[in-house]
């Protein structure tokens, strides 16, 4: 029994590692979601509301290389609605390069990555996010709509656009 126990004890040691090389997995989370309501708090996302936006002609950009590139709707954004509210929202994915770092440190780096949300022929609107990128993940942590901070991990939540 003594030389079971010893046997089962040395195979837990030897099976543990603090080796995190092997980690398989990796963490994207590059996604917003946005509700863009009048002064009236009406979802302009609904086609039911006045003034509201074409959904097949809302169009995404990625500032790549200083050039704007045209994302699919497959693999830029989507509509619906999500747990966190029964609005129609536009899910918008924003670019998960991780190239463009404006800050290291020794446990990950920021990435700024900005993209162009062109509601209407006329109305271009710009998403400038701060990503952390480490070896597992991409988090968007900030996010600024036409220069604004509107969102921060912290605080999480769907982001609210107020269109005059």
């Amino acid at each position: 029994m003594k030389t079971l126990l010893m046997i089962l004890a040395f195979t837990v040691l030897v099976a543990c590692s603090n080796d995190d090389e092997n980690m398989n997995g990796f963490n994207l989370e590059n996604q917003v979601y946005l509700s863009i309501k009048n002064s009236d708090g009406q979802n302009l996302l609904d086609a039911s509301t006045e003034n509201s936006f074409n959904i097949n002609a809302i169009r995404l950009y990625y500032l790549i290389d200083n050039e704007p590139v045209e994302v699919t709707i497959e693999n830029g954004y989507n509509m619906g609605s999500t747990e966190l509210t029964s609005d129609k929202l536009l899910k918008v994915f924003t670019n998960p390069s991780s190239s463009n770092i404006i800050e290291k440190t020794s446990e990950y780096d920021v990435v700024e990555n900005i993209a162009y949300l062109a509601l209407s022929e006329t109305e271009i609107d710009t998403i400038k996010t701060y990503s952390k990128s480490g070896q597992n993940y991409f988090l968007v942590s900030k996010v600024w709509y036409n220069g604004e901070l509107v969102w921060e991990r912290e605080t999480g939540g769907v982001i609210e656009i107020i269109k005059q």
